[in-house]
């Protein structure tokens, strides 16, 4: 007699789901500037929130809110994933502080299986993929060293279960036989999915990402949206996902649920077509139009290892008329034993070559891992090279430091970290000596403040104020947070395409969005 197949009972909808989390009245003001007003939301097991709203609408506030890493003003926030449900009112009377037990804290909303992975990934570098994972643990034997010195055999076995149970998601990530490499020799999709991995292990039941997506190629997005379209479908996560205008297109069919901040308040409906970018040539991304501008010259090239190079040369372009501004002959960068910079496709040492020549924007796009970040890192003299030559005007700086490169014309921008929190705007312009900068209506509406208050497309779109003064500039994902009126007025692109020679790098999308 045959076996009759087990039918699986189908998962609730999101809306039949029950809630994890209630806020109601979230009200939060910076300096008299109010952000959050009387926002109320609900969360429920399943459902998965696109975040959106324009720069400096409140999406990172509002995360550090419901996170535990900020307190607003007034309201109430009510954690119900956990077994042992737990709620908070603001403002809080200074003796509530005094109990130990109720600290509205990060660690403590954790504890209600809340999670949080950054855009900046915040893995252990110099930790094993293993132990990254292993630490996220609850109840790890390491955290009480009386365990380990009383009862030995107890944790020792314990912990030989969590480094299983790690290995095991390791695994199903992908990333088996990898446990024991150091966080930091895996590619940037990778240790993404590990983010969000060591997240689920830590016990989350509502897990905030912060552009998952961004600075990945095709290959890391779709190895990131498997991971995230597993966790809801077969552990029922609920997840509440802030990402980037041209990637938000890759969220359809995972989305179920929208929000729209704005005006200091939220607006929930279902999901709806994102705004498409037109685009003059169908095989090219939607940003493409709005960087190469009108009655350009447009040449790609092949590179080894699956990158490509596009030049965008302004009307008029002639390159017989002058020298490159900046070329790179036979550059060779190693990270450890392995070439980052200068592999062929084979792995053999070729060196890299790259001319760049006034009055042209060259776009360079790499897979994951490629070494466009270690390419920058070394053109501006941040990181040592083993072999080449780079000339900058027809001087050879290969020996120079990081200010004479910049004496001689070139400005780099890293994709993060790249303001002083403590300065205001107008005292970073003052820094930059871009005179040009403090022209702009933003940087006159913003010139007191200081830039920790920024939102982070505001504090990008400064950054690139600053930089688009010199001969040549090398930009690393500069389009990364900003926000489709920033895109749309095409302020950013009018400041890239100004100056004397570009060199922008973005990882790899075959496809447009």
């Amino acid at each position: 007699m045959s076996a009759v197949p087990v039918q699986q009972p189908t998962p609730p909808k999101p809306e039949e789901s029950p809630v994890l989390l209630r806020a109601l009245g979230l009200s939060k003001a910076f300096g008299g500037q109010v952000v959050l007003d009387n926002v109320g939301l609900e969360l429920r097991q399943g459902e998965v929130v696109l975040l959106r709203g324009e720069n400096g609408s409140g999406k990172t506030t509002l995360l550090n809110i419901l996170t535990g890493n900020l307190e607003p003003d007034a309201g109430e926030i009510h954690y119900l994933a956990d077994g042992s449900p737990r709620s908070y009112r603001f403002p809080r009377r200074w003796w509530q502080e005094l109990n130990p037990f109720d600290h509205f804290t990060p660690e403590f909303v954790a504890r209600e299986g809340i999670g949080r992975t950054w855009q900046d990934v915040r893995l252990f570098g110099s930790q094993t993929l293993r132990e990254n994972l292993a630490v996220a643990t609850p109840g790890h034997p390491g955290e009480n060293p009386l365990l380990a010195l009383f009862a030995p055999h107890r944790a020792a076995g314990r912990e030989a279960e969590i480094n299983q149970a790690a290995d095991a998601m390791l695994a199903r990530l992908g990333l088996a036989g990898r446990e024991d490499s150091s966080a930091d020799k895996i590619s940037l999709g990778q240790s993404k999915r590990v983010a969000i991995a060591r997240a689920v292990l830590a016990g989350a039941k509502i897990l905030f990402l912060d552009e998952p997506l961004a600075g990945l190629d095709r290959q890391g997005i779709a190895d990131v949206l498997d991971l995230l379209q597993s966790l809801v479908s077969e552990q029922r996560l609920t997840l509440v996902i802030v990402e980037h205008l041209f990637n938000q297109p890759h969220l359809q069919g995972l989305v179920t649920t929208d929000w729209l901040l704005e005006n200091a308040g939220i607006t929930v409906s279902t999901p709806k077509p994102h705004i498409q970018f037109s685009s003059t040539n169908a095989t090219r991304p939607a940003w493409f139009s709005l960087l190469a501008g009108e009655d350009a010259e447009i040449i790609d090239e092949r590179l080894p290892r699956g990158a490509m190079l596009t030049r965008i040369r302004s009307a008029g372009f002639d390159k017989t008329q002058n020298d490159a501004i900046l070329a790179i002959r036979g550059l060779v960068v190693k990270r450890g034993v392995n070439a980052i910079v200068g592999a062929s496709d084979n792995g053999n040492i070729i060196g890299f070559d790259l001319d760049v020549y006034k009055g042209e924007t060259l776009v360079l796009e790499a897979p994951n891992g490629w070494g466009k970040t270690t390419l920058l890192l070394a053109t501006a003299g941040i990181v040592p090279t083993c072999q080449g030559k780079i000339e900058i005007n027809g001087k050879n700086v290969i020996l120079k430091s990081i200010w004479e490169r910049n004496k001689l014309g070139l400005n780099v921008l890293l994709s993060s970290q790249h303001n002083f929190n403590q300065l205001t705007v107008d005292e970073t312009i003052l820094m930059s000596q871009n005179s040009c900068a403090s022209n702009s209506d933003y940087i006159k509406l913003y010139k007191n403040k200081r830039t920790s208050f920024l939102s982070g497309g505001e504090r990008q779109r400064l950054a690139l104020r600053c930089v688009c003064s010199g001969q040549i500039c090398i930009y690393d994902e500069p389009f990364s947070t900003l926000d489709s009126k920033i895109l749309s007025d095409n302020p950013i692109f009018s400041a890239i395409q100004g100056n004397h020679a570009n060199l922008v790098l973005l990882p790899r999308q075959t496809a447009p969005f």
